[in-house]
């Protein structure tokens, strides 16, 4: 595929290809989507589970996620130690992706995301109206919808959704929000997709260990990509791409992500790793996703234009 073929198939805005426009969710409960319900979740990826749902390439779905600590914190303000049987950070799924086989590239457009009425951080309750959380009596953030933890099964082992890792995870970065596209690469077939932890609002680097912590439904969509883009997740918006690194070593993620960028410049445009590493280091803007979790997470974003735009 040449470059001009891919970017217009990665490129191509979710929302025109999904049919959808102005208000999402007003569009959608005229439209009979299916709802995928927070009931059916999970706390560790395997690469055998039971789906509980199959969706089809090209299919919009609804995906309602729980927030981070189901039972432990409620919108009194009552807030409860986690125990041995506690459930932390569920996520939504398994979703069998079907047609998809292991090391499919694929594609989840976020259409949109609609917030609780509620969410925590810190030890507070954050009541939400209106598109903006209540910080005090004089202060209202304008909220900012994101997914916290998205991702795919392993093809080995096990996976906390507490971790970031190679097939996603708890990634905490606050560009899976709507108008995103993230893209990964599958291990198993049907993916088996999950996703929750939603946030309405977080600053990059999580550096209270949540964002504001919420109830959400999100409205996506699954494609599938004509060829891989990284061993590791990336996400593309209309203005840029950005990749994705992990580790327990802040710095061996950054270098991860960076890494990881210059092999898809080099990959998608053509140009030699000189010219890439080049474009990379006077466009690129690397930052810190999450610094809280055992595994850190870092990204290295680049204007969309890098790649011919």
């Amino acid at each position: 595929m040449d470059r001009n073929e891919f970017l217009k198939r990665v490129l191509i805005a979710p929302a025109v290809a999904a049919g959808f426009g102005g208000d999402f969710f007003q569009t959608v409960h005229k439209s009979g989507l299916r709802r995928l319900s927070a009931s059916q979740s999970f706390t560790e990826w395997r690469p055998q589970m039971e789906s509980a749902w199959h969706v089809a390439i090209g299919e919009v779905v609804i995906i309602e996620m729980s927030h981070g600590m189901p039972g432990l914190v409620t919108r009194d303000g009552t807030f409860r130690n986690a125990g041995p049987d506690s459930i932390i950070n569920p996520q939504t799924g398994p979703v069998f992706v079907d047609g998809i086989e292991p090391g499919d590239a694929l594609a989840i457009d976020i259409l949109d995301i609609k917030t609780g009425d509620w969410g925590y951080c810190s030890g507070r309750i954050f009541e939400l109206r209106d598109g903006f959380a209540e910080f005090s009596p004089t202060l209202k953030l304008p909220v900012e919808p994101m997914i916290g933890c998205m991702g795919v099964a392993p093809a080995e082992g096990s996976v906390n959704t507490r971790s970031p890792g190679e097939t996603g995870g708890n990634i905490d970065c606050r560009e899976i929000r709507a108008g995103s596209t993230i893209v990964f690469k599958t291990r198993v077939k049907g993916a088996l997709v999950g996703m929750g932890d939603a946030h309405a609002l977080q600053g990059d680097g999580e550096i209270t260990g949540q964002g504001i912590e919420t109830d959400a439904e999100a409205i996506v969509r699954f494609r599938k990509l004509p060829g891989s883009l990284s061993e590791r997740p990336v996400i593309i918006r209309a203005e840029s791409f950005s990749t994705l690194g992990a580790d327990k070593n802040l710095e061996d993620a950054a270098w991860q992500a960076t890494d990881d960028m210059i092999t898809l410049l080099m990959k998608k445009t053509g140009r030699t790793k000189n010219e890439a590493r080049i474009l990379v280091g006077l466009t690129g803007k690397l930052r810190i996703n999450q610094i809280v979790d055992p595994s850190k997470g870092a990204r290295m974003e680049v204007p969309s234009w890098v790649f011919g735009i």
